[in-house]
């Protein structure tokens, strides 16, 4: 068992703007009546991150029944009015962290989401992190993790000023970026400048070499009316495919499946969903949703039909989508893909980077987090490796 100091008084870890007090919410009825609010501070907000919107997030608590699952907020009254707002939104999870023997909490990012960015008042960024540091410390929570947070400059700037200006301390576990789109000019001479010859010259074989086979058209969707079509539309071809073999499409799960059709429906609301597809005689034959926040485009989820898989409509999609992108003015597209995606790598020219850190939450947690954690990070790596050369 390792010992671990105790914690000391939080005595800096308070808000510098009084009006700032964080606090947890845990029923589904309240975090619907602060809509409104919410809302508002995503028209605000510093960094956008469709996952933390109410349209997203509402309905993952709701059908995912992760027992632990929590909405931290920090509310305020702006000093010019008298009206509440809501400062910050982030969703929590209490999981172990290494086994320690302490309470850690975690900025909640399961596998239907793909970021872990708090939503936060661009006027009142540190403000606001320190009301959610302290609100935290508070319910006696030791750590606070992100898995998949921004690691944009002014983000990682304003965290790490907070951490230091309130005696706490920070781990970074891992940094990585991932493949982004950043319209310029027009598609076709953002194209020629991310693909190769080679690789272009490939697409239009495949798109030529397809429309031999039938009539081939691409097309997104218009009016919220339509969506519920192209979300059920979406869930078929994905059970069609080898998630569906497996059990991890959508259809195969009534809860994810639940989350999504009520997330599309609530999206389609905001006018801040769309999807995509490519179709062969009528039938879809790839898919791809994205959700829109304000000028950012998230790339949220793609499917195609395994028997025309020699044709790569999944490719030829997001090739078109890289004009979809271009026409609706957004400033960048996220597409939350892996890293190491080569697809998407050779389409989208730009990097978003993101990291995964860990903050101490007391002083007494500065040991812990600047020397253990780094130290059993690296004992576990040098594990995985070992087991991987053995065949374990």
């Amino acid at each position: 068992m390792i010992t671990l100091p105790s914690p000391s008084p939080v005595a800096k870890c308070e808000s510098t703007t009084p009006l700032l007090r964080g606090r947890l919410v845990t029923d589904c009825c309240e975090m619907e009546s602060l809509v409104p609010a919410w809302r508002r501070l995503v028209g605000r907000c510093a960094w956008r991150n469709p996952c933390y919107e109410p349209e997203f997030l509402i309905p993952l608590i709701k059908h995912r029944r992760e027992a632990s699952a929590r909405l931290l907020v920090v509310e305020g009254t702006p000093t010019n009015g008298d009206t509440p707002e809501l400062y910050g939104v982030m969703p929590l999870v209490t999981m172990p962290f290494y086994r320690l023997p302490i309470q850690c909490v975690h900025a909640w990012r399961p596998d239907e989401a793909f970021d872990s960015t708090p939503l936060i008042d661009a006027d009142d960024v540190e403000a606001t992190l320190t009301a959610m540091f302290t609100s935290l410390s508070r319910q006696n929570a030791r750590l606070l993790a992100f898995d998949t947070v921004s690691a944009s400059p002014k983000f990682d700037q304003h965290v790490r000023k907070t951490v230091t200006e309130n005696q706490l301390s920070i781990f970074t576990r891992d940094r990585f970026s991932r493949a982004a789109l950043e319209p310029d000019g027009d598609a076709e001479a953002y194209l020629r400048q991310s693909m190769s010859k080679n690789r272009r010259k490939k697409a239009r074989k495949l798109l030529a070499k397809l429309q031999q086979v039938g009539d081939v058209t691409f097309e997104h969707s218009g009016d919220a009316d339509e969506l519920h079509h192209w979300a059920h539309q979406f869930v078929d071809l994905e059970a069609s495919g080898w998630k569906g073999r497996e059990g991890t499409a959508l259809a195969c799960q009534s809860e994810s499946l639940a989350f999504f059709l009520e997330m599309v429906d609530r999206f389609g609301q905001q006018d801040s969903i769309r999807f995509g597809r490519l179709t062969l005689d009528g039938a879809p034959v790839a898919m791809l949703v994205d959700l829109h926040s304000g000028d950012h485009v998230s790339g949220y989820k793609t499917t195609y039909d395994e028997r025309f898989a020699e044709y790569s409509p999944g490719f030829l999609l997001e090739i078109q989508n890289v004009h979809w992108l271009h026409e609706t003015g957004c400033t960048v597209s996220d597409s939350c893909t892996d890293p190491n995606n080569e697809l998407i790598n050779s389409l989208y020219a730009e990097r978003l980077p993101f990291q995964s850190i860990v903050i101490g939450l007391d002083s007494g947690m500065h040991w812990p987090v600047t020397s253990l954690l780094p130290l059993m990070q690296s004992s576990a790596r040098i594990a995985k490796s070992c087991a991987r050369r053995l065949g374990c």
